[in-house]
């Protein structure tokens, strides 16, 4: 069942009939974890021919209205509203993922160590964006935040230096991570140098304020900050990270920068660790669809899961965690998606399930508090 207020946004954009259709292939989406229009269509429940139910989902699919802008964007500004306090800055991380001939380039908001998707373009070709390719995902998220505090955050690809100076232009608050090769200009007057020829010391932020970075002119000047982590016990030394910047505050870049790895993990749940995105193979239209049902699933899960572990039964659901691991082994997103799957199975068994534990009288106590945990889980979903 879709929130109320993501309810109230579809119906304003949806007839009856593709509303009810959008719910279907949502919960189809939390089930089968498959984005194929093929999968889907095996398993829509309708009276009609698999031929049928198929073109009907690629005639659904091709609305006009089945867009980000149209059916995503009110419903994420509800959601930022909602699961964010008014003051908080957000954190929106750009970022490209590439695979077979498929080129996604996403902008998303960091919500609980995972990246939401916000806003998303196909690249018609292979490699690296451009600043215009930039440019153009990234205008529909700063209209849509225009009222909100927010510092936008990139990788490597993402160090055009015209970038840097397009988002001075439309006040916007950015952290940007240099190749190690870009030359910079420490001091007025003095020769350009290579990043890493300038001095570091693990564990210790460098910073230069006010700075020519790149010998192209024209763009301004901007901060810079250079630090790499202590590599305590990691087999590997830690990179150094390179950041260029408008923010003055070290520590809030290095805090900001920090969440950019965030849409690493979220790409790996588009993909093979929840929704297998690179099975898909429909027109660059379809696929758009197929990503706003994607997102508002990937959505209605993560908050599932932020649920499940408040009422602290997520044991239950799945090993959370292990010896020698510091971080948690599932994120709240998996937790929220196979919270329901399981529930769903034991609805679907629970006569023989009830045959089975009747059958282990000596279990009857762990029964009893699995039992309490699932109407906890079932509660949370």
């Amino acid at each position: 069942m879709l929130p109320s207020f993501y309810q109230s946004c579809l119906k304003s954009k949806l007839s009856p009939a593709q509303f009810i259709t959008l719910e279907i292939l949502v919960e189809l989406l939390q089930q089968e974890r498959q984005i194929s229009i093929e999968r889907l269509a095996t398993l829509f429940p309708q009276p009609i021919l698999f031929e049928s139910r198929r073109r009907n989902l690629q005639r659904f699919l091709s609305l006009p209205q089945m867009t980000p802008e149209a059916l995503w964007f009110p419903i994420v500004k509800q959601w930022i509203k909602q699961h964010t306090p008014r003051g908080q800055t957000l954190q929106i991380v750009i970022d490209r993922t590439q695979w077979d001939r498929h080129n996604l380039m996403m902008v998303s908001f960091v919500y609980q160590n995972r990246a939401i998707p916000v806003y998303w373009t196909w690249l018609d070709k292979q490699g690296q964006s451009s600043l215009k390719d930039q440019q153009k995902v990234l205008r529909p998220v700063f209209r849509l935040l225009k009222n909100r505090r927010f510092v936008l955050l990139g990788d490597r690809e993402f160090h055009s230096i015209e970038l840097a100076a397009w988002c001075v232009e439309k006040q916007v608050s950015f952290v940007f991570r240099l190749p190690k090769s870009t030359t910079i200009q420490p001091e007025s007057g003095a020769s350009f140098s290579r990043l890493d020829v300038l001095p570091q010391a693990p564990g210790i932020p460098e910073q230069y304020l006010q700075i020519q970075v790149t010998q192209k002119r024209g763009f301004g000047r901007h901060n810079l900050v250079i630090y790499q982590k202590r590599a305590y016990a990691q087999t590997t030394t830690p990179e150094v990270w390179y950041l260029v910047t408008n923010l003055t505050d070290v520590n809030q870049v290095l805090f900001h920068y920090d969440f950019r790895f965030c849409i690493e993990p979220g790409f790996k749940d588009f993909k093979s660790g929840g929704y297998h995105l690179e099975d898909c193979h429909a027109d660059p239209h379809r696929f758009t669809a197929l990503l706003v049902l994607m997102t508002i699933a990937y959505s209605i899960a993560s908050v599932q899961g932020k649920r499940v572990r408040k009422k602290q039964v997520q044991p239950y659901v799945g090993r959370v965690t292990e010896p020698k691991r510091t971080q948690n082994r599932h994120s709240q997103f998996w937790i929220g998606l196979y919270g329901s799957l399981w529930i769903g199975s034991l609805n679907l068994w629970s006569s023989l399930a009830q045959q089975l534990m009747a059958l282990k009288p000596q279990k009857r106590p762990f029964f009893h508090r699995g039992l309490r945990a699932i109407s906890l889980i079932q509660s949370a979903l």
